[in-house]
């Protein structure tokens, strides 16, 4: 009888244990690529009837292991159980070496905290796909207002390829497709308006690739206060003046006449819109952007309805300023056509050629 209610005793423990026990599972993707973040989401089961849910606010750590021959560990983040059941950590991947990792929550009290049908492991691979990319352009250049930059990468074809630079941790062009060929082959000139190393960050729509460092080396040229072009044309709010800007490369900024509290839209050398509206009746608006040498067409109309008047568009860095008539099909309004001339009505014709007829008797 006391062999009995000992193992009755021991069963009741281990029953009470299995039901404090946790159900959480982790996930993560199987394939990372070097460069890109690496995010470990989990769920623990809240409210549920048979599995037992960790409580909101439990913290442990998630820890990022490398397992080539030996496991040793790479990073570790903490994690919170928000009050859904969720919880997230982020791992950076840069500078990695391509291999095998898995990720792991811990325990904090094995094996009391988590059940045993918990996933608590998880094995993914990280891919390095950076010795794909073979750049042909100097890596060191001279200043002349681009930077060139060209290569190919392989595998890649002709899908395109996107493009970011940064500069002193300011993206200064990008994120942006660019053009490959059939052997991925691209070629762009960035304007930059200063010296110093560029950082050059490739990705496609499998991820990130790779990042090239460039360094620009010399000093702009000194030039005099650059001098600007400006057109003038009427404008109310149902008729807005309209604009061509023959840019310059590198940095364009275009602004307005203030007296009145202007709205300007432009379509850059990509076709993409913008609108900026900053500023008040007191102070021209400024839009200011980089240009490869293109057209940008640009929309001038007074923010209140109330309100007309003679706007003058400025552009620094600029070919030229005229006003457009192809510019409102771009902006989706409708193009203006030339006023024609009304025909003079036959009745009019007749009495004009008979005062002719009878000038001429007299």
């Amino acid at each position: 009888m006391k062999r009995i209610a000992w193992l009755t005793v021991i069963a009741a423990m281990l029953l009470v244990g299995a039901a404090s026990a946790a159900y959480v599972e982790i996930s993560a993707p199987k394939t990372v690529y070097v460069g890109d973040s690496l995010v470990v989401t989990g769920t623990t089961i809240v409210g549920g009837l048979t599995k037992p849910s960790l409580n909101p606010g439990f913290s442990t750590d998630v820890v990022l292991y490398s397992v080539k021959h030996t496991k040793s560990e790479v990073d570790r983040k903490t994690i919170v159980v928000q009050q859904d059941g969720s919880f997230s950590a982020t791992f950076k991947t840069e500078g990695l070496a391509a291999g095998d990792y898995t990720v792991e929550i811990i325990d904090p009290e094995p094996p009391n905290t988590f059940g045993g049908s918990s996933k608590t492991l998880q094995f993914l691979k990280l891919v390095d796909r950076s010795g794909g990319i073979k750049i042909v352009s100097p890596l060191t250049q001279d200043f002349d207002g681009s930077l060139d930059i060209t290569g190919a990468i392989t595998g890649l074809g002709g899908s395109g390829v996107q493009v970011r630079v940064e500069h002193e941790s300011a993206t200064v062009y990008g994120p942006e497709y660019i053009r490959t060929d059939a052997n991925g082959a691209f070629s762009t000139a960035v304007p930059i308006t200063a010296a110093g190393p560029y950082k050059v960050t490739f990705s496609d729509s499998q991820g990130y690739i790779g990042t090239v460092i460039f360094v620009v080396t010399g000093k702009p040229t000194p030039t005099a206060t650059q001098a600007t072009v400006s057109a003038s044309a009427p404008a109310t709010r149902s008729a807005p003046a309209y604009f061509e800007v023959d840019t310059k490369v590198g940095a364009v900024t275009i602004s307005t006449s203030s007296g009145i509290d202007w709205v300007v839209e432009y379509v850059d050398e990509n076709g993409e819109l913008h609108k900026v509206n900053d500023k008040g009746l007191l102070e021209p608006e400024v839009a200011e952007f980089s240009a490869q040498g293109g057209l940008v067409y640009v929309k001038v109309y007074p923010m209140s309805y109330k309100d007309s008047g003679t706007v003058q568009v400025s552009a620094a860095n600029a070919k030229s300023v005229k006003v457009s008539t192809a510019a409102p099909g771009l902006f989706g309004d409708a193009t203006p056509t030339p006023a024609q001339a009304t025909p003079i009505p036959v009745a009019l014709a007749l009495l004009a050629l008979l005062v002719v007829v009878l000038a001429r008797r007299g």
